[in-house]
Parts: C-alpha cells; sequence; structure tokens
C-alpha cells in the first residue's frame, strides 16, 4: 500500500513526465516542416542549388563585365570607326552581361521561400522556447561582428566612419 507520501511523488513525477512529453511534442511539431523528407530533398537542396547556381552566374557576369572593361581600355583609337565599333561591342557585351539580375533575382526568390519556412519554425521554437522562461543566449558584441557586410540600412554613415577615426587620431 502506498502512503500519501509516496503518492504525491509519483503524482508529481507523473505531472512532470507529462509535461516534458507535451513540450517534446510540441517541438516536434514545431520542426516538422524541416524534418520532413521532402522538404529537405527537395526545397532545401533546391535553394542551395539556386544559391550556388546565383553566385557562379554572378561570378560569370562579373567577368563578362571587367573583361569588357578591360577591352575598351585597349582600344585604339587612331582609327575612329573601328574605334566605335569596338566600344559597341563592349558596352553590348556589359549590358548582356547585366542582364544575369533578372535571373539570379528569380533564383534567390525561390531560395528566400525555403529560408521562409526555416525561420517561421525557428521563431516557433523561440517563441515557446521563451514563453517557459528561458531568456536564451544573446550575441556578443564581438561574435556579431563576424556578419560580414551590414545589410543596407544597418550599417554605420559616413558620418559615424568619420567621428570614430577622428575620435581616434592623435594630435
Amino acid at each position: 500500500m502506498m502512503d500519501a507520501k509516496n503518492h504525491g511523488l509519483v503524482e508529481r513525477l507523473t505531472e512532470e513526465c507529462l509535461n516534458l512529453y507535451n513540450a517534446v511534442f510540441r517541438r516536434s511539431q514545431q520542426l516538422q516542416p524541416l524534418l520532413d523528407s521532402s522538404f529537405r530533398t527537395g526545397a532545401l537542396k533546391r535553394a542551395i542549388d539556386e544559391q550556388r547556381t546565383a553566385r557562379n552566374e554572378m561570378e560569370a557576369a562579373v567577368d563578362r563585365i571587367l573583361s569588357a572593361a578591360e577591352n575598351m581600355m585597349a582600344i585604339d583609337f587612331s582609327d575612329p570607326d573601328a574605334a566605335a565599333t569596338e566600344m559597341a561591342n563592349c558596352c553590348g557585351e556589359i549590358m548582356e552581361a547585366c542582364s544575369f539580375q533578372d535571373i539570379t533575382g528569380q533564383r534567390l526568390s525561390q531560395t528566400i521561400e525555403t529560408l521562409c519556412v526555416v525561420d517561421k519554425s525557428l521563431d516557433a521554437l523561440a517563441t515557446d522556447h521563451m514563453s517557459e522562461g528561458d531568456a536564451g543566449v544573446a550575441m556578443s558584441d564581438e561574435a556579431s561582428l563576424l556578419n560580414g557586410p551590414a545589410l543596407p540600412g544597418n550599417g554605420l554613415g559616413q558620418d559615424s566612419v568619420d567621428a570614430l577615426l577622428a575620435s581616434g587620431k592623435k594630435s
């Protein structure tokens, strides 16, 4: 026969086990879109491939633009008609190379859609985690500097940079 003290302990342990089960179940539900094999082998793989392809297309376009610019610098202007033709060819090459942004934009749009699914799942996890009273770990100032160039509108303005450099000068 179980006494009242042991009965209370069993009830408390049972309740904690149920709470743990519910927390794990909620988190698995929140991660389900990311764990689905069709997402990982389909959308996520495609997004990664689209990113790689977009990067390669941008690199190729920049190479074409730089080559055309170098060709422009090498034009011999002693024959104005030949120079004009060569200049027009170089400008055409540059304009054609710049058309990469349309295709790259389409590729990046597909990648953004996939990242939104990831973001939504992670946001649900973080929101649930924060509601349980855990503030999480904030990124240190030093670690936040390792994120590469700032996105437009998020970096320091030129006046701030000038003031920062001026404050470090020795008189």
